[in-house]
């Protein structure tokens, strides 16, 4: 049995830094499994974020207590936020979803083609702020409501999260990858024709979602005293868009993206959705030691072990299937090998792929987290 010497600050900081570390950083997004755990359903975890939620987080981190650093970042999911300022249109449960249901976001065009005139004339935030008055149906006035208590709810997550002992792996949302930035605002059927339709006028808007994104990462540094901050990535990777395309359109100003932020002192928390192992090899261009990349069970991850070892910090990566569906004795013979082999020299954290499914199978959950001590100790 292994013994901490490290705080989780320390430990985390070390292996974002590439340093050694006394064990692997065990970060997962328990996401709304919490409430599963502790017996309510994820309608009273949506809407009553602030009472139940934490107190369900606060239940499941003391009962495994090698959980050390916290991935989960709820404001912008609770019900109020969820439905004036979220990630789109929203189906929520105990309104147009069952009590225990997993929130949704609806994938529908919304914006046109014609709409991308406002990010030239007015900038990204009046682009976004339009979106989200059209996709629900609200007033400007509801929508500031929405981001201030977004603001207000992260606030009171991070101070339980280190009030438990814990360190956050990031403040709050730093932006995208400047390519996803109108995926759901279009959709992704109508976004992929633009893409090979009008490039040429989609690479204009480029730079100006770098800024935006910078701003917006300066902005979360400052409201929450952490200068790690997440950047989402999903449908840029080479699982959807060939090399050309992304050659062209992804990968420059996302570079560029990173390196600005590098450059203010900010950690890029790239938290990558989807299958992104044919583009591996292009994280060898960032900056090393100074970002993690952070993997949903799409990526081999393996396979970014071999590619990325001593350049960046890795997080991941139990698929959902081996909390939900797979054996205990086949998730901890899976968690062995990915933190004996993705730990190997350090500079790993880890996590499941993604977030904690809600219907991840609590004996499951056992396994993961004693897997740490188990495995973990270097």
């Amino acid at each position: 049995m292994g013994k901490d010497t490290m705080t989780a600050e320390e430990r985390l900081i070390a292996t974002i830094n590439l340093e050694p570390v006394d064990r692997v950083v065990c970060a997962p997004e328990t996401g709304n499994y919490a409430g599963q755990y502790v017996g309510i359903t994820n309608k009273e975890f949506v809407w009553e974020f602030e009472t139940k939620g934490l107190a369900a987080i606060e239940k499941l981190a003391n009962d495994y207590p090698m959980w050390d650093c916290s991935a989960d970042i709820n404001g912008i999911t609770s019900g109020y936020v969820a439905e004036r300022a979220g990630m789109g249109k929203m189906k929520l449960p105990g309104k147009e979803l069952p009590d225990n249901a997993s929130s949704q976001v609806l994938e529908t065009e919304v914006m046109t083609r014609d709409d991308y005139a406002i990010v030239k004339e007015k900038g990204y935030g009046e682009y976004h702020i339009n979106f989200l008055e059209r996709a629900n149906n609200i007033s400007r006035e509801e929508i500031v409501k929405g981001f201030t208590e977004a603001g207000r709810i992260r606030a009171a997550e991070l101070e339980a999260i280190r009030r438990r002992g814990q360190v956050p792996i990031y403040g709050d949302l730093g932006g995208l990858v400047p390519f996803d930035a109108f995926s759901l605002t279009r959709s992704i059927e109508k976004y992929f024709k633009d893409m090979f339709q009008i490039a040429g006028q989609l690479e204009e808007l480029m730079a100006i979602l770098v800024d935006a994104f910078v701003e917006g990462s300066e902005r979360t540094v400052a409201a929450t005293g952490v200068n790690r901050v997440f950047v989402g990535g999903s449908r840029s990777a080479g699982q959807f868009i060939s090399q050309k395309y992304f050659d062209r359109l992804v990968w420059p100003y996302f570079k560029e993206f990173v390196e600005r932020l590098v450059a203010k002192n900010i950690v890029p928390i790239l938290h990558f959705d989807c299958d992104w192992t044919k583009n591996l090899e292009y994280f060898l261009e960032l900056p090393k030691g100074k970002f993690v990349l952070e993997l949903d069970g799409a990526t081999d991850i393996f396979r970014a072990k071999e590619v990325l070892s001593g350049h960046c910090a890795i997080h991941g990566d139990v698929p959902a299937a081996y909390l939900t569906i797979a054996s205990p004795s086949e998730l901890d013979e899976y968690c062995k090998k990915l933190i004996t082999t993705v730990g190997k020299g350090g500079g790993f954290l880890y996590a499941c792929g993604c977030c904690m499914p809600i219907n991840a199978k609590h004996e499951n959950v056992k396994v993961f987290f004693e897997a740490v001590e188990k495995y973990g100790y270097y």
